[in-house]
């Protein structure tokens, strides 16, 4: 059972609505502005924003939180879980204005709530003549290990192979425990196969996180004094999990912060530090879906 951390009322006073959140701090449990937060991670070399997928106020900050970054800095990189590696060059044609935005949807598989909750990301890396970064693995690679096991990689093409990364590992430990606890809470249990599917499942999980790591890692060595942020579902880097031990992994210098969000009548743990740097206390009248 979770520990309940009380917040003093003063803290959310003003600050939450049905239409708006409130910004914590995990070092003290204070709230701060969208201001003081893109101030604060000026210190970061990479900043993971999870979210919920479908929830119109992560997607409001995630919008007003980058011309506040790009005002203190400039050199910034814009880094997708919602593209994948193979529509890079697509992805680079658009913002170089090669394509149009037409041609630039057909060719990416944009995700379908694209023009509401991402293009105005896209578009403001376009205007400011930012790189972003296409940076998780094809869906029907992870697919086919989901359904097939770790043996359908042998048969990948050479072309198929450059879109994952090149280490991929799926070991014991958090994030498993967590994955498998997720799956099991969802209703994905009730068969004898329930051992092979969990460990097929997490395998596939873990070539989105190391491909996304591995992406972010590629474009730290070429521009290495560019901020990176990195937009995910939250189950990807919450507790400092999943893509961002991965990031760490590969680059134990970079400085890394965590933006998590969390439901204003859910629990809070004891100690905040283990679930992000700030996390965002979200109205309960938001609709959740978490990857």
């Amino acid at each position: 059972m979770r520990t309940l951390l009380i917040i003093p009322l003063i803290l959310m006073l003003g600050m939450l609505n049905a239409q708006s959140a409130t910004i914590i701090t995990s070092k003290n449990g204070k709230g701060i502005t969208l201001e003081r937060l893109a101030k604060e991670l000026g210190k970061y070399d990479v900043i993971f924003f999870g979210e919920y997928h479908d929830n119109a106020t992560i997607h409001d900050l995630q919008s007003r939180i980058l011309p506040l970054m790009y005002a203190a800095n400039p050199r910034l990189i814009l880094s997708f879980e919602m593209f994948e590696r193979d529509v890079q060059a697509d992805l680079n044609s658009y913002l170089g204005d090669c394509i149009d935005e037409d041609e630039f949807l057909e060719r990416s598989r944009p995700w379908p709530n694209y023009p509401t909750d991402y293009r105005s990301l896209v578009e403001f890396a376009k205007a400011h003549d930012l790189p972003a970064i296409a940076a998780n693995i094809p869906r029907r690679l992870a697919g086919l290990v989901a359904r097939n096991g770790i043996d359908a990689l042998r048969g990948l093409s050479n072309d198929d192979q450059v879109l994952m990364a090149v280490s991929v590992s799926a070991p014991e430990g958090a994030y498993k425990d967590k994955f498998i606890a997720t799956m099991q809470a969802n209703g994905m249990h009730g068969n004898g196969g329930d051992n092979e599917m969990n460990e097929r499942l997490f395998f596939a999980q873990c070539m989105k996180d190391d491909t996304m790591a591995e992406s972010i890692a590629q474009y730290r060595e070429v521009y290495p004094k560019h901020k990176i942020i990195h937009f995910n579902g939250d189950f990807h880097s919450r507790e400092f999990l999943g893509t961002v031990e991965r990031l760490k992994s590969r680059m134990p210098k970079t400085k890394i912060a965590v933006i998590s969000p969390q439901f204003a009548s859910d629990p809070l743990p004891k100690k905040l530090k283990t679930i992000a740097n700030y996390i965002i206390m979200l109205p309960d009248d938001a609709v959740e879906e978490g990857e």
